[in-house]
């Protein structure tokens, strides 16, 4: 098949772009070839034993890489991945990420897929005191990749792919001293702080290839039962969990330019003037934070 990579101007309206992410999303879904391999090549997944994230794992293993999965061990895959590393890691828990790195050896890793994700039912707070979705989904990731630079972890030109979503567009900030308003709202809110941090990872670390992606929208247990009329009525729409790894295999392993945004229906997206995601003051405080509260662990 031809891999098109040409950029795509996004819908422009906030709803329909949104919209487009989901219908029909199904027979418009890239799919991830099978080449290039990966063979001799290590990769660290966070979320990556369940959902979305044991397709990514497994998609990168069957091209020969050798994976680590960081996971809480609170969901379950559809079966065991014998030929990965497994660690139990809560990313909201910034003591148990460096316990996590200090696990991982002196071989430094080629990809590093930042895959977890937490969607809260309710308002929570971590052991930082600071709101648990953007601690998790934003924060976690900030302090595993700058643990793994620090500690010389990642090969040069080393893949950082990080999982956004489209639905960041209906956000205009994220910042550890947002409140928890909705489930959605901060959600939202860490997507576009996700497309942030790949700004920042590009401009300050030549050295470094990130590249963020947008998995679709997905019929997993992330958004809701698995099972019953509701999963069945939402399948008609939202793409299975191993559809939506594809982005991210394609992330780890395609031709895109530094500093991608990579869409699972569109491909490489063309972002235009005044969207958040373009937002270089934003971005640029956001790292500053995220600095402050990882700089302790630096030490």
């Amino acid at each position: 098949m031809s891999f098109e990579l040409n950029p795509t101007i996004p819908r422009s309206g906030r709803i329909s772009r949104i919209l487009a992410c989901t219908l029909g999303q199904k027979r418009k879904n890239r799919i991830c070839p099978a080449h290039p391999r990966l063979d001799g090549k290590r990769a660290l997944v966070t979320g990556g034993a369940a959902g979305v994230g044991e397709f990514v794992s497994r998609g990168l293993m069957e091209r020969g890489a050798q994976v680590t999965t960081m996971a809480r061990g609170l969901s379950h895959g559809s079966g065991i991945l014998p030929e990965a590393d497994t660690l139990m890691v809560d990313l909201g828990d910034p003591l148990s990420i460096v316990s996590a790195i200090d696990c991982l050896g002196d071989t430094p890793f080629d990809l590093v897929i930042c895959n977890a994700g937490l969607l809260p039912k309710k308002a929570e707070k971590t052991v930082m005191g600071l709101e648990k979705t953007f601690a998790v989904n934003v924060l976690g990731h900030h302090i595993l990749y700058r643990l793994l630079i620090e500690r010389n972890l990642l090969t040069r030109n080393a893949r950082i792919v990080m999982t956004t979503g489209d639905i960041y567009i209906l956000a205009k900030a994220c910042s550890a001293d947002i409140p928890y308003d909705s489930a959605n709202k901060v959600y939202v809110r860490s997507k576009l702080g996700n497309l942030w941090q790949v700004a920042e990872l590009k401009r300050r670390y030549p050295n470094l290839h990130p590249i963020a992606v947008h998995p679709g929208v997905v019929a997993s247990g992330f958004i809701g039962s698995k099972t019953g009329f509701i999963a069945w009525l939402r399948s008609v729409q939202l793409i299975s969990e191993e559809a939506g790894a594809q982005a991210s295999l394609i992330g780890a392993t395609q031709d895109l330019p530094r500093g991608t945004y990579w869409h699972n229906t569109i491909g490489v997206v063309a972002l235009q003037a005044g969207d958040p995601a373009l937002d270089p003051n934003g971005a640029s405080c956001l790292w500053g934070q995220l600095e402050s509260l990882t700089a302790p662990l630096l030490k």
